[in-house]
């Protein structure tokens, strides 16, 4: 059985790492964030050119942004 006392914590560890923004897609995707080695996710940046504290996963994340982030997967990884 799974227990939250045993989890992760939510917090990525990249959060802080510095970053730069990442290539865009037509639509301009991803607005100026940039990619988080840790969690694969888009984060902002800070004044710094840090990424600013983030969580490994958002839960809230919408249909759109999910796909937007597969497109650009599939367009720019190598």
């Amino acid at each position: 059985m799974w227990a939250d006392a045993a989890a992760d914590p939510p917090r990525c560890s990249g959060s802080g790492a510095p970053g730069v923004p990442a290539a865009t897609l037509p639509d301009g995707f991803p607005d100026g964030r940039a990619l988080c080695p840790t969690c694969l996710r888009f984060v902002p940046l800070d004044e710094d050119g840090r990424l600013v504290e983030h969580d490994t996963s958002d839960p809230a994340e919408s249909d759109s942004e999910a796909a937007q982030r597969r497109t650009w997967f599939n367009t720019h990884a190598d």
